[in-house]
């Protein structure tokens, strides 16, 4: 069935769920030849496979049921994201969740499913939530301070804020303000951490090799950016209510590829560490989940 409803992608479905791993392997061969040790991705190899797990999971549900419970996605999500400040800081900033040795950025890990629960709440007509919603997510990313995630979200939220017809313009106003504002005050805060060159600088890393391994390393990145934004253009031509939702997914990973050249921000997939791979897995087991909502969409009078 998921090949079928993938059909419009032009790709077999494994071939969108083994996408990150032409990256994962392009990081680790470049992070090697500059002396890093292979071991410290594994942890992307691992989180791949939780990934999977993931998707194939999320495989099982409806687009409806999980639309309905969108509230308690976003209040586990932001409960989450606070318990980052109860983890020990590094020169003072409180990004990671600890599992043991392991450092979990867990704005990347849970991002995509902060902007299922803005679109969830905003088709559902419940505007004043979605905002709580985007002003508490600032909020943490202020206090954290992580700038490029406060990006990265803000950007898909205007997203979902502007492409949400039915909603009054004070609300439109007051939304991309918040957005608007969570990204400022994260990007006023100090933020001491320097970079780390096989997670912040891994591209950087890949143009010393040369141009080729630069040029690889690119497409590699551009190849996840793909599901989403080809995604967003199928949902909207069948009339399904997700497309901006995809759009905003394709969106929120390009920003999260654009600050990395901004501030010491890890390049995702690509460079060393969990969180991002397991926030894109996130972001395609969701989309999915919009894609086997669509024919509902795609078999309703155009004038619905």
């Amino acid at each position: 069935m998921l090949d079928v409803l993938w059909a419009p992608m032009l790709f077999p479905v494994w071939v969108l769920r083994v996408l990150p791993l032409p990256a994962i392997v392009i990081g680790g061969l470049v992070a090697h030849a500059h002396g890093v040790s292979a071991k410290a991705f594994g942890v992307n190899v691992v989180a791949a496979v939780l990934g999977l797990a993931l998707v194939a999971v999320l495989a099982r549900r409806s687009w409806e049921n999980v639309i309905r419970r969108v509230l308690a996605i976003a209040i586990t999500v932001e409960l989450l994201l606070a318990t980052t400040c109860l983890f020990p800081d590094l020169e003072g900033v409180s990004r990671w969740i600890a599992l043991g040795p392991v450092r979990l950025n867990a704005s990347a890990v849970t991002m995509p499913w902060l902007l299922l629960a803005v679109a969830g709440l905003l088709s559902q007509g419940r505007p004043a939530l979605a905002l709580v919603v985007i002003a508490v997510s600032q909020a943490l990313h202020v206090l954290q301070p992580d700038a490029g995630q406060a990006t990265a979200f803000g950007v898909g939220a205007a997203v979902l804020i502007g492409a949400t017809r039915t909603l009054a313009t004070g609300w439109r106003g007051v939304g991309c303000a918040l957005a608007v504002m969570g990204v400022a005050g994260a990007w006023l805060r100090p933020d001491p951490l320097g970079a780390v060159p096989h997670v912040e600088r891994i591209l950087h890393m890949a143009a010393d090799r040369g141009a080729p391994w630069l040029v690889a390393a690119l497409v590699t990145l551009g190849a996840l950016v793909l599901p989403a934004a080809y995604g967003a253009m199928w949902l909207r031509s069948v009339r399904s209510e997700a497309a901006p939702l995809a759009a905003a997914f394709a969106l929120y990973f390009g920003a999260t590829l654009v600050v990395t050249e901004l501030g010491n921000f890890p390049v995702p997939v690509l460079g060393a560490g969990a969180g991002p791979v397991l926030g894109w897995y996130s972001l395609l087991g969701i989309l999915q989940l919009a894609v086997q909502g669509a024919p509902r969409a795609a078999n309703q009078d155009p004038a619905m």
